[in-house]
């Protein structure tokens, strides 16, 4: 299956198409309607929601793509961070005299609910170091997360995620990206992928190739 869209350029073909030949019709969808909104005006006072489904929809490649190309360099974390923090409220209120807000320097709590804090604090830590090591094993060849691949990709991430969520307030239009922006962050996402990609695909035919040219020795000795 490949993909007759005006709207790609080359590099966004390759990276469409790559994504399908690994079985995630699903990214190579929510890609390309990523690019679709982009080249589409928004209509007046729609502006906010058009940004909003562009990130998470770049957002939900960046992050998953890291498993479909690459592989995790550390085993998955669990309970998460997200997890834990849905416990908290049942283990707080087992100690109703606990006023975290108490305006002290130091506020004392019960063995359980520090060890919890303490347990949150270290995973969020490590999911933090977990994901942009991943991103490292992805981007680099010797796994170094201080990589200027690294940080760029990480940036360009932490926009498509800080614009996916609506704040507590409605943003003024002149306080929100443009298209120009929110090209850049992408165009970012494109230029790393796509050099991985290329590597990873011309690794591939060349051992593609290799076992052609033994199978074809092989066949031909068989026919004497």
């Amino acid at each position: 299956m490949s993909v007759d869209e005006p709207r790609m350029n080359d590099r966004q073909v390759r990276i469409y198409n790559a994504l399908l030949e690994r079985d995630r019709s699903d990214l190579a969808d929510m890609y390309r309607s990523a690019l679709d909104l982009l080249a589409t005006t928004a209509l007046a006072g729609n502006e906010r929601t058009r940004i909003s489904y562009i990130c998470h929809s770049m957002r939900e490649v960046m992050n998953r793509v890291l498993s479909v190309v690459g592989t995790s360099p550390n085993p998955t974390i669990k309970p998460s961070a997200a997890v834990q923090v849905q416990a908290l409220p049942d283990v707080v209120a087992q100690y109703p005299e606990l006023n975290l807000d108490a305006e002290s320097e130091s506020v004392p709590v019960p063995q359980a609910v520090a060890a919890m804090f303490d347990k949150l604090v270290k995973t969020a830590i490590q999911e933090k170091r977990r994901s942009r090591d991943h991103v490292a094993a992805l981007l680099t060849d010797d796994g170094n997360s201080d990589h200027a691949a690294v940080k760029r990709w990480v940036e360009a991430r932490g926009f498509f995620v800080e614009w996916t969520h609506l704040e507590g307030r409605q943003r003024h239009q002149s306080e929100l990206p443009g298209d120009g922006e929110i090209r850049e962050h992408i165009e970012v996402f494109e230029e790393l992928l796509d050099g991985v990609m290329t590597d990873f695909f011309a690794l591939r035919h060349s051992i593609d190739d290799l076992l052609n040219e033994i199978n074809a020795k092989v066949a031909e000795g068989g026919d004497e």
